[in-house]
């Protein structure tokens, strides 16, 4: 009786688990490429029509044979095309670059690049990364104006993406002084405003941030519906109000801040005062998702997470508030939906 000779194992790399771990260790750099041909403005230049090499360096001031190499890159990515003589025409995904061009500065800076390398670090100790300076990443961006701008630019866009989607479904009728706690230049609270036509609105945030508003303030349109007080939401009273708002702040801070930003809250909220965390949710399904990978990078570079239903509740509860549901609002751009936690103050 002969036996059937065994097949031969495949060589690691020759399975589809092998090129799948290869491409994640080989091209960690996938990113940094999709940055800089933000940076270069790649969709701008190649918008009118394909260009060579030599003639996409004059246009950035490179080295044409470097840059050769860079739109051969872009092209492995899909973001161009070569064309029969020789030149490089953008893709539809190369022309949507701009869709999340400043996210793409944001994450691949060196802020961000350089944390996200000692990963290991937070998931030994639990902690943010801190860098050899010391700084954690807001300190960071203090000294390096251009890295931040790059992040208040992409925190806009998701801001505009929630106060879009929440403007046209939610239900702000109800509320006349609306105050949104670490509002930023007031992006969200000029998105909603016309959908409440009957409410003034107060951005709260730091006081050099709150100059910067004023002054910007006035391409929204709401005149004096609209203002600002500088202030610091771990302590600082905040104005009266009938519904306070919190979009993606606890998201960057542990249990322990989040639960002081939301104690200072309660505090100042009015009986029969409401709150709305406007954030993202993690799922109680065990099923590893892409918002697991958002949780750690959060994990690392501010100290936060993405929580689940449960864990808001009990950080909303301890401080004392009613829990009154979550509604899921539809992203207008994104596949992510946003979600927002109602309470009341008893």
């Amino acid at each position: 009786m002969t036996s059937t000779p065994k097949k031969p194992a495949l060589p690691a790399h020759e399975t589809e688990a092998g090129r799948t771990l290869s491409h994640l260790v080989y091209r960690p750099w996938d990113g940094q490429i999709v940055a800089a041909a933000v940076r270069f403005d790649l969709a701008g230049k190649l918008a009118g029509g394909p260009l060579s090499a030599e003639a996409f360096a004059e246009e950035i001031g490179g080295n044409p044979r470097t840059v050769g190499q860079f739109l051969r890159a872009c092209g492995t990515l899909g973001l161009v095309e070569p064309t029969e003589c020789g030149e490089f025409a953008l893709t539809e995904l190369g022309s949507s670059l701009r869709w999340l061009a400043n996210m793409a500065l944001m994450q691949m800076g060196e802020g961000m690049w350089n944390r996200m390398a000692r990963l290991h670090e937070t998931v030994l100790t639990g902690r943010p990364v801190r860098d050899d300076r010391g700084e954690e990443l807001y300190d960071y961006y203090t000294r390096h104006p251009r890295e931040r701008g790059w992040h208040a630019a992409a925190m806009a866009d998701l801001t505009e993406d929630a106060g879009q989607a929440l403007a046209e479904q939610y239900d702000f009728e109800p509320y006349q002084e609306i105050v949104d706690i670490g509002g930023s230049m007031g992006l969200l609270l000029s998105k909603i405003l016309p959908a409440a036509p009957h409410a003034n609105g107060t951005v709260v945030d730091r006081p050099q941030i709150v100059e910067q508003a004023r002054a910007a303030a006035g391409a929204y349109g709401l005149g004096d519906r609209l203002s600002f007080t500088g202030g610091d939401f771990f302590a600082s009273d905040l104005p009266k109000g009938d519904l306070y708002l919190l979009k993606t702040v606890l998201c960057d801070w542990g249990d322990e801040n989040a639960e002081r930003i939301l104690a200072n809250a309660f505090r100042c909220t009015p009986p029969g005062g409401k709150l709305a965390v406007i954030d993202w949710v993690r799922s109680d399904d065990p099923t590893p998702s892409e918002v697991d990978i958002i949780s750690i990078s959060l994990e690392v570079v501010t100290g936060g997470r993405i929580r689940t239903e449960a864990e808001f509740v009990a950080l909303l509860e301890g401080v004392g508030y009613r829990f009154d549901g979550m509604t899921t609002v539809a992203s207008r751009e994104r596949s992510r939906p946003w979600y927002v936690l109602r309470a009341t103050r008893p």
